[in-house]
Formats: C-alpha cells, structure tokens, sequence
C-alpha cells in the first residue's frame, strides 16, 4: 500500500488487489462517518465501445438499467439489506459514470462487504428484465412530463447531430422495451470488471485493516483483464437546430441559449473551472448590471448557466424563464462578445471556490464521490485542489480568446394556449 503525498494533511492511501481493483483509502481518524463509493467508468455516454478488439453497440439507458437491475436480491432487494445494517445506501448513473456507495456511522466493514458483493454479481433472467422496463418507462415519462426537463433534453437534440447527449440517461421509451437480458450482460461483463472499476473509501478505520479486508472480499471477483476502449459519433461543428419552438403548459415561458464551441485541449479540468470563473464574473451579483437585469426580468431568479467541456467541444448553456424573449438572448450574447475581465473578481471567486472544496473535506460523503469523478477525469482530486489555487488571472483572458461563439442555438418553451 502507497501513501499518496498531497498539501492538505490527508492520509491518503492506494493499493491495487488481486482482482486488479484500484483502490483508495482516506483515513478520517476521529471522523464518525464511513463512507465507501464502487464505480464503473460506464454511463449513459458510453454507447459504442470496442471491447478485446471487438466493437459494441449498447442500447442508450442500458447502464442505468444496470443500475437497477443489480440492486435485486433473490431473498430481499439491497437497499433493505443496507438499512438493517444501519447504513444508507445507494446509486446513480451519469452521462458518464455509475456509482454505487453507502454511508455508515460505525464499522464499516459489514456494508462494504454487501457493496463489493452486490455490484460484483449480476443475477437477472428474462421475466425480470422485463418487469423492470415497466418501471423504468414510467420513470422516463413522468420525467418527459416535466417542463424544465423537456427543456434540457430538447436543448440537447437541437445541438447535437450525432453525440450520445441526444438520449436521456434512462434511454428512450424504445430503447428500453428493446433491451434483453443478452444486453445487460454484455454491457455488464465490459464494464464491471474490476480492472475497470474503482474503489473510495473515507473512513476512520485503520488502512491496514480495511486493506486487509478489501483483498479478502475481492478474491472471487473475476479479472478478465478485458481492454474496452469508448467510441463517440463523428459530431459536426455546427448545430443542428438554430432555433427551436416548442410548446408545453407552462405559466411562464422557458428559455435555453446554447453554445457549441470547438475545442481541444489536453486541460478540460482547468479550463472548465477557469470558465465558471469567468461566467460568475459576468452572470452574477459581482457584475454590477446583474441586479438591473433582474429588476427589468431580462433575467429570472431561476436563470442559471451550465459548463461540460468535452474532448473535442465545450457545451456553454444559459437557461432562464420570462417574458422578454429577445431580450433575453440579447442580453447573453452581448455579454459573451463583450467579457470584461476584473481581477478583483477573480481573487474573491478563486478564494471562495478554493473555500468551498477545503470544506468539502469536512463532508465525507461528497468528498469520496468528488474524489471518484476526478479519478475517472484523470487526475488526483488533491491535485485538483492544488491547481485550483495556483491558477493565475492572465489565464481567464488566454482561453476566452481562443472560444469561438458562432455556433448557437436557442430553445424557447412557450405557453399552450
């Protein structure tokens, strides 16, 4: 077992078992809380992939589906078993990711056993299959029902032409009727290998012990040393809608404005963070027309904005509600072609964001699953943290010089009449 050496006073530890699982150890002595988090680097993004040579097309939603499907029991379903332990467990999937943990105060041994067996077996026939669908169509559209999240979905389909953000985590209506048993398995056995998945655990028992006890739970797990390699659509530069009208009951009119900029860099941690700096310059109350805009509902009190930068393209959106539809676009755009940059702005937006991660370490159950994202991002969360503090303001204006703005679409939601 390595100690990992970082500037927070962390005791940190990585060890790899048998079964080729990585695993990371944060030792909270003193701490009540355990926390343990088992992921897979598989998620609703992850359609085509290439495993040992050969190439694969899962059904969009299929990890979620698997999701689901391994929290069955044929005695008494996961959850139950979890909260007879007095733990609280439980799982997401991302566009990304999917995460199963748990969280207990006490020994954590018990409940981190039931994690590593449960994510570690998959059990499921054709009947059960297809119960879940049921469960998992009606989830989509008691979803599909709720404006804000047609909204972004919509804004997802008018930006895209061909990249897996088209579909929803859960799939489509289609796409889960469509998946078999045959399905799972086979998106199961790429990618809950243990080579391909990981392993947090923040806890205040001794590393030693916990190490001891991971290798002895992780024996019978299988190490196919299968290579899976992922695959994403040749995507165009521009968008595919410009302008989008849809229509839904709402009682205010919805608004979303996209950007779809080009993008290469080899630093996607950074220059997402640098951006939501720059966005906080411009899109908050440090800006002093924010308020104006607040006060003449150019911008609501639900306007917000979002940043996904991906290898080859960053996703800027901005999604408010009103009246002043133009305005509203206007007013964006402006902004964008017209960025001031403030270095005083930077110094108490790089403090407080620096702020708000050191007292994340004070939360264990966000911390293990920061920790994991960043792993799966390729890089130590530690040393996340520490870039974060080193970043420097000339650095703003370098990559906002590069951001190429011409590729836009706008969704407006308006009322049924």
């Amino acid at each position: 077992m390595n100690r990992v050496k970082n500037n927070f006073n962390q005791d940190v530890f990585e060890f790899t078992t048998e079964s080729g699982l990585r695993v990371t150890l944060l030792h909270r002595p003193g701490f009540k809380q355990s926390v343990a988090v088992y992921a897979t680097p598989f998620g609703a993004l992850n359609l085509t992939q290439i495993v040992d040579g050969k190439t694969v097309n899962h059904k969009s939603g299929v990890a979620h589906f698997l999701e689901h499907k391994l929290f069955e029991d044929d005695k008494q379903d996961v959850l139950s078993q979890f909260s007879e332990m007095g733990a609280n467990g439980n799982a997401f999937t991302s566009y990304d990711q999917t995460m199963y943990y748990f969280t207990r105060n006490g020994d954590v041994k018990e409940p981190l056993k039931l994690l590593l067996d449960f994510v570690s077996s998959l059990s499921v026939s054709e009947a059960s299959v297809d119960k879940e669908k049921g469960i998992i169509v009606e989830e989509i559209n008691m979803y599909a029902q709720k404006p804000y999240f047609r909204l972004i979905n919509e804004t997802y389909k008018a930006i895209f032409h061909n990249y897996p953000f088209i579909y929803d985590i859960a799939g489509t209506e289609e796409s889960v009727n469509a998946t078999t048993k045959d399905d799972l398995y086979l998106a199961y056995n790429a990618n809950y290998d243990d080579t391909r998945m990981r392993l947090v655990v923040v806890s205040p028992e001794d590393p030693e012990t916990l190490q001891e006890f991971i290798e002895s739970c992780t024996q019978s797990h299988k190490n196919s040393g299968v290579v899976v390699e992922d695959v994403f659509p040749d995507e165009p530069v521009d968008v595919k809608e410009s302008y989008v009208e849809l229509f839904d009951a709402v009682e205010t009119p919805k608004m979303s404005l996209s950007y779809k900029i080009p993008y290469q860099s080899h630093e996607k941690q950074k220059d997402e963070f640098i951006l939501s700096i720059i966005m906080d310059m411009v899109f908050s109350e440090l800006n002093d027309d924010y308020q104006l805009w607040i006060d003449e509902e150019i911008l609501s009190n639900s306007f917000s904005y979002g940043i996904d930068v991906r290898d080859d393209f960053i996703m800027l959106s901005f999604i408010n509600e009103g009246e002043k539809q133009d305005a509203f676009k206007n007013l964006i755009n402006d902004q964008l072609d017209n960025v001031k940059l403030d270095r005083e702005s930077f110094d108490q937006l790089t403090k407080r964001y620096y702020g708000q991660m050191i007292s994340s370490l004070e939360r264990p159950e966000d911390l293990a699953v920061t920790m994991m994202r960043s792993y799966f991002d390729g890089m130590n969360y530690f040393d996340y943290l520490e870039m974060v503090k080193n970043i420097q303001f000339e650095e703003l204006q370098n990559l906002f010089n590069k951001i190429d703005l011409n590729y836009q679409s706008y969704i407006v939601m308006q009322k049924l009449s």
